[in-house]
């Protein structure tokens, strides 16, 4: 019987775009009985395009447990080896996930598991949140070359939120966490993904949202107060200062977008935030978030969340028969530039 063999062409630029666009290239691939990775076009390798590529080969890989794979043309890749790329998807080239000590420039592939990060919290007699608000701050302290000031307090704070995020609300195993600072272009990038059951499924446990798909679960999961366990009738989070409000996701929003950009992915649509806001298809498994901040434009922290939490309590007033909002709660965003179409979808909401 002949052999088959697949050649899967890596995209030339590991960014945000043909990275979220490779995971639809993809999608359901059949492979045969051999799978060729090529790597021969790959340049630029950028933070969040490294963590997303990376889990989709590893997922490759996975679900194709008959098929030999096999990877050429990667010894030139010396950037991304040094930061865990291919450690974290099984080839065995460069360092591990982890392993490289950073600087103050990048932090290179982490994964965090999620049972250990709940057992250091139990072990610690605290809440899962104050221990992700521990590995946010050694991760803000290294880009940021302090443990202290506007710039490590915004990333700390954006790096929790999303964190957060995945450890209650994902389901996944473990995430990854990737960054660099671009000094002379005065900008942080921070990529975080995992892949677990995706934004749509997450916020399946809210009865008040008809989820007609992924598209529409971003902009419900970017919206204040909005999420699958903060809802009325839902029962009290009962995790402390940490009990969830379903502002986390859209306050890093506003940080991100002063001179920044946002990104998400999960399933089939990724939404970009900067100056606009624009769609794309996708197919990942899971959720991947790019923060980029411009560092010339961080300013007081307390008084832009103070800000924001103002702006959206009046957002949330829109449709507070069918969302519970706490203002006290830990995390509170706000966006105001989200397709007006997403209102109508609100059961029982207003206009």
């Amino acid at each position: 019987m002949t052999q088959v063999t697949r050649v899967i062409s890596l995209p030339s630029s590991l960014d945000a775009i043909t990275s979220a666009a490779f995971s639809k290239a993809i999608k359901d691939t059949e492979l045969g009985d051999e799978c060729i990775l090529d790597f021969s076009a790959v340049g630029n390798t950028e933070p969040f395009g490294m963590l997303l590529v990376s889990a989709e080969l590893q997922r490759l890989i996975e679900e194709h447990p008959d098929t030999k794979f096999k990877a050429r043309n990667f010894s030139s890749v010396r950037y991304a080896a040094h930061m865990g790329f291919f450690k974290a998807f099984g080839l065995d080239f460069g360092k591990s996930p982890g392993e490289a000590v950073g600087n103050s420039n990048y932090i290179p592939l982490k994964l965090f598991n999620c049972d250990e990060l709940e057992k250091q919290a139990i072990a610690r007699g605290t809440y899962v949140g104050d221990q992700v608000e521990a590995e946010s701050q050694k991760l803000a302290a290294v880009l940021s070359r302090s443990d202290k000031g506007e710039i490590f307090d915004t990333l700390t704070y954006s790096l929790r939120e999303i964190m957060r995020n995945v450890v209650e609300h994902s389901g996944a195993k473990q995430f990854g966490v990737c960054a660099q600072f671009y000094p002379t272009k005065h900008k942080v990038e921070l990529a975080i993904v995992d892949r677990g059951m995706g934004l749509r499924e997450s916020l399946k446990t809210n009865p008040h949202l008809d989820l007609l798909d992924d598209k529409c679960a971003i902009n419900y999961a970017l919206q204040p107060g909005i999420s699958g366990k903060s809802y009325k009738g839902a029962r009290k989070n009962r995790n402390g200062h940490w009990g969830n409000s379903g502002f986390g996701l859209y306050m890093t929003t506003r940080l991100c977008r002063n001179g920044g950009s946002f990104f998400v992915t999960s399933g089939s649509h990724g939404m970009f935030l900067g100056q606009g806001k624009r769609y794309l298809e996708t197919a990942f498994r899971g959720t991947a978030v790019r923060m980029i901040f411009d560092t010339t434009k961080i300013r007081n922290l307390t008084g832009s969340l103070e800000t924001f939490r103002k702006e959206g309590n009046e957002i949330a007033k829109l449709y507070e028969d069918i969302a519970r909002i706490d203002p006290s709660s830990a995390s509170l965003m706000l966006s105001r530039d989200f397709d007006k179409s997403v209102w109508s979808i609100f059961k029982g909401g207003k206009k």
